[in-house]
């Protein structure tokens, strides 16, 4: 009873809690003036889109709070999350196992995590982080939120957005490897430990400072254990499920779909195929829709050809397709604020005009062609792969209702070419696996380098899952290009990226396939790669990376000048955990190398040492440290994985100031930037701490350019070039600064080197290797 009592005395201070920072935020500078407007479940979306019309005749701006759970999330990089948020109160404690019940057939509100509209996007009292940098992460399904902002335009009629500017993590969800990233963010101060134990409402202030390790104390546990151990104390089913919310397999996804609009449920009669009611033409959008304002019967026929602007599912397998004749990942840009509301809603109502609501329905569909498929199948299939950013030939009937929707009622279709998502590529992939779709449309629609012939091996069925998440990735860049780019180019960009091709020139890219090493499953000696199903996120994307760097360190140490003669010291730049360095020691051995993993991240130093322990491994140690001071003298070797931003700079400084090889993966790339890069100073191995830009020698406007396009999400090829500039300037600066005083006949050789982008997208590796 005490503990019952405890939990339902700290619901009730989170509800007071609640309304205090309703109040705080409602007070900030950013909203004085605004009209206050809080969702509430029944009406959320009504009063929101309500709120977005009226302002286009307000002078003064609403500023919308919402409380609710969060169902699904979508990021786009690191500066735009989208999420879907049910409207919920927080739940009591006595009556939490009905809280949740009806969320399938709540509507959700549509929100978005963007930099730019945050609060103190720029980080707070001169912080370099701003608090998105802390929810965007932390703010996943299952979450309980408090979410302030304003209503913004949707890309979609008759809907509204809320575009937020600040955050308030309510409640956690009931996984413990969440609770866990959660933690480890609180104990290292990235987020408010006032905060986070109001979302816990489970465990006393001081119990919670002991078991963090704040203050003089250790942590007693890791920090998955100690989430589950908090986890364990809430009433069972008071926390939601995030696998039940998101469905962890297609049959509960397709469940947890929202129920179809009356307009959808149930799809008209039409007369058999009229082959010559169109003249077998293809036709555009544009004329489809011409063609309506002079039809003269209740339906047309047409066979029509169109881009996948947007796609909405419902259950019953039937899916709504947007269809416009030019496709944009921007659409007009109601994430662009550049305009005032009514200009930018104006623009907005134009767009959807010139658009066909094409239905997938399987009582309209004809059935599918592969295997004898059903119409139930067929549009279940069809709707996973028509989405946006497809290309799709339709034939089927436009109706002429009392609606202002152009609604096309879909009889038979075919994918013309992909989507260019790496989700989308894979689905495609797979049913071509299963033999669900013709082998000469899935060639045809991913643009295959080997055409058929390609395809019919993948429908031979002897592709795993890893391979075909490899292939899919490959595939994307094929199909990436201007319009699939989220994000805008300016001509200051591409000018930034031309005036350093110089770079890309002295520095070419040397592509390593290490696929097939991956495939044979060969591994190093010592190795202490666990194992894991085929397809997991591990066995296609972190094992191969890690496989990839050890290869690459092998070439490095190897090259040493005393490899063999002694042991060489080895340093890892933010190492975090010690994954890559604990595998590095394992591999080579005591006799081989002494690693050392430094990370400012207690916590995950903690992690590192407490693995390094359990292994056995004598050879190497954790500092949390900050890498800039760091001490590195002696150091022979620098590695870094997936070293954000700035970082990757310090540790090719600390490279060319002892003489050092390296093996460098950068990511990230505008990350970190208030650190500063050890610089060479003079003969005596004096150094100087100096800006990325000072260290590159850069201006910092291009640069900055440089970075933008470099993180530019949907044209990989683009960003690709901008990553193979930066590591041409990182490589340049290296080559100019490297000092070499303890072996004269020795020189170093600078490479950049890329794997399969089917492991990661950020795969580029700075290699600096002796040579006599």
């Amino acid at each position: 009873m005490k503990g019952h009592f405890a939990i339902l005395l700290w619901a009730v201070l989170l509800q007071i809690a609640r309304s205090f920072s309703a109040t705080d935020t409602s007070s900030s500078p950013s909203t004085v003036g605004c009209r206050h407007t809080r969702l509430t479940p029944d009406t959320a979306n009504e009063v929101l889109f309500n709120l977005l019309a009226n302002e286009e005749s307000s002078e003064e701006p609403s500023l919308v709070l919402l409380d609710g759970l969060v169902t699904k999330r979508r990021a786009i990089g690191k500066h735009l999350v989208f999420l879907d948020i049910v409207p919920r109160y927080l739940p009591s404690i006595e009556g939490h196992r009905k809280a949740y019940d009806g969320i399938d057939s709540t509507i959700p509100v549509q929100a978005i995590l963007r930099r730019d509209f945050w609060t103190d996007a720029d980080g707070e009292n001169g912080s370099s982080e701003s608090s998105y940098d802390k929810y965007h992460k932390i703010i996943q399904p299952g979450v309980h939120v408090q979410m302030t902002g304003h209503a913004g335009p949707s890309r979609n009629a008759k809907e509204a957005i809320l575009f937020c500017h600040s955050a308030n993590y309510i409640l956690a969800n009931n996984n413990p490897q969440h609770l866990r990233n959660v933690l480890r963010y609180c104990k290292d101060g990235a987020l408010d430990f006032d905060e986070i134990l109001r979302a816990l409402p489970c465990i006393s202030r001081e119990e919670f400072t002991t078991l963090l390790g704040l203050g003089s104390n250790e942590p007693t546990q890791t920090f998955g254990d100690l989430a589950i151990e908090i986890l364990s104390r809430f009433p069972q089913g008071y926390l939601s499920n995030p696998s039940q919310l998101m469905g962890s397999t297609n049959a509960q996804k397709v469940k947890l779909l929202p129920p179809p609009p009356a307009e959808y449920k149930d799809a008209p009669s039409f007369p058999p195929d009229d082959e010559d009611a169109s003249g077998g033409d293809v036709v555009s959008i544009d004329h489809v829709l011409e063609e309506r304002r002079h039809m003269k019967s209740e339906h047309q026929q047409f066979t029509l050809s169109g881009w996948v602007q947007n796609r909405r599912r419902y259950q019953g397998t039937i899916a709504v397709l947007e269809l416009v004749d030019e496709f944009s990942s921007l659409g007009l840009s109601p994430l662009d604020a550049d305009g005032a509301n009514d200009q930018r809603n104006r623009e907005l109502r134009g767009l959807w005009k010139k658009r066909i609501y094409a239905v997938l329905h399987p009582s309209a569909l004809n059935a599918g062609d592969v295997q004898s498929a059903s119409s139930d199948e067929t549009a279940e299939l069809y709707g996973n792969i028509f989405c946006s950013g497809a290309r799709v030939l339709l034939k089927g009937h436009l109706v002429d209702d009392a609606s202002n929707e152009a609604r096309f009622w879909v009889k038979s279709c075919r994918l013309l070419r992909s989507s260019w998502r790496p989700s989308a590529v894979k689905q495609v992939l797979d049913i071509l696996h299963q033999r669900k779709i013709a082998v000469d449309e899935a060639a045809s629609a991913l643009e295959l380098p080997g055409g058929y012939s390609q395809a019919e091996d993948v429908a031979k069925g002897d592709t795993s899952d890893s391979e075909r998440q490899w292939m899919a990735a490959e595939i994307t860049k094929s199909l990436q290009g201007e319009n699939s780019r989220v994000g805008r180019v300016s001509n200051s960009m591409v000018q930034s990226l031309d005036a350093f091709a110089r770079a890309r020139e002295k520095y070419p890219i040397q592509d390593i396939d290490f696929e097939s090493d991956i495939r044979a499953g060969e591994e190093l000696p010592g190795s202490l790669l666990r194992t894991a199903p085929d397809g997991s996120r591990w066995q296609r994307a972190k094992k191969p990376q890690l496989m990839f760097m050890i290869d690459q360190i092998a070439d490095a140490l190897r090259s040493h000048p005393e490899y063999g003669k002694r042991r060489l010291n080895v340093i890892d730049i933010g190492g975090g955990k010690g994954l890559l360095s604990n595998h590095l020691a394992a591999v080579f051995g005591e006799d081989v190398v002494e690693v050392k993993v430094v990370d400012i991240s207690s916590s995950a130093v903690n992690n590192g040492m407490m693995t390094a322990r359990r292994r056995g491994l004598q050879n190497i140690r954790f500092e949390a440290q900050d890498a800039t001071t760091i001490d590195c003298t002696g150091i022979d070797v620098v590695v870094a994985l997936h070293a954000c931003g700035v970082l990757s700079d310090v540790a090719l400084g600390h490279a060319a100031c002892q003489g050092a090889g390296f093996v460098i993966c950068p990511c990230c790339f505008r990350s970190n930037p208030h650190l500063r890069v050890s610089l060479p100073a003079d003969a005596d191995g004096g150094v100087e701490l100096v800006t990325a830009e000072e260290w590159l020698d850069v201006d910092p406007a291009q640069y900055g350019h440089l970075k933008q396009l470099a993180e530019l999400q949907g044209d990989i090829n683009l960003a690709g070039e901008a990553m193979h500039t930066i590591c041409g300037l990182r490589a340049a600066a290296v080559d100019r600064l490297w000092r070499n005083s303890k072996w004269p006949t020795a020189d170093l050789d600078v490479s950049i080197k890329t794997f399969s982008v089917g492991f990661s997208t950020r795969n580029f590796c700075l290699v600096g290797s002796f040579h006599k």
